[in-house]
């Protein structure tokens, strides 16, 4: 498999990096919001910008051949008895993740009509006089039909013949759960760009931002 190579740019000098493993440190999401710079990625840019771009290896070919991009819909997610926020929040789903989305969670199956809709997150919250860490299920309410048709946009997928730069930003997704009548819960995945960047498909967290939070319930257990 051809490698992803990042691009920095400074002053006249652009430069590509291979990122070959990427440490994913703890983060902590307060908002929906997709985008969260990578504090090593930063660091490289900037040592990059100070330092001319130098390197021992050979210089990089200014000409890059594409990779092919084919639509990608992943398989659907496998319905739960309930919701499951704390095993969702595990992986820390991002796009550092090339598994990404991987089974409970997936696309929306065919015939699952979306009841409800919750979002799971991480948040600091007071728990018996102490500041802890703790998970939270949120519950929105609103019109879900811009939701699931955001959700059903293919993802971008690239192929193996050829060179494919992204930006070095590492991002966190929204961890959405939906719901049907029968309490059957299924946790839905969110296209990817070729970056496999949930931001390059707006559509998604417009959706998210055009709900409003009905309840707030800290997951049992949490916080300890």
């Amino acid at each position: 498999m051809n490698p992803t190579l990042y691009l920095f740019a400074s002053h006249s000098l652009v430069c590509l990096v291979t990122l070959t493993s990427m440490v994913t440190p703890y983060l902590k999401r307060t908002t929906p919001a997709f985008r969260l710079t990578l504090l090593t990625s930063v660091a490289l840019a900037s040592s990059f910008a100070l330092g001319g771009c130098t390197s021992a290896g050979p210089e990089p070919s200014q000409t890059l051949e594409a990779a092919t991009v084919t639509e990608f819909v992943p398989k659907p997610a496998v319905p739960q008895k309930g919701i499951e926020c704390p095993a969702s929040l595990d992986d820390l789903p991002s796009n550092a993740d090339t598994n990404y989305p991987s089974e409970p969670r997936g696309s929306v199956p065919e015939g699952f009509v979306t009841e409800k809709v919750f979002i799971c997150r991480s948040d600091m919250a007071d728990v018996d006089g102490l500041t802890k860490l703790v998970i939270k299920q949120e519950e929105l309410q609103g019109d879900f039909a811009p939701l699931l048709a955001a959700l059903a946009v293919p993802s971008d997928r690239a192929g193996d013949d050829g060179q494919l730069v992204c930006n070095a930003i590492l991002e966190t997704f929204p961890i959405l759960w939906l719901v049907n009548a029968n309490g059957d819960a299924i946790d839905a995945a969110l296209p990817t760009t070729r970056c496999r960047q949930a931001s390059g498909k707006p559509e998604t967290q417009q959706a998210i931002d055009a709900l409003t939070v009905a309840r707030t319930a800290i997951v049992q257990g949490s916080g300890k």
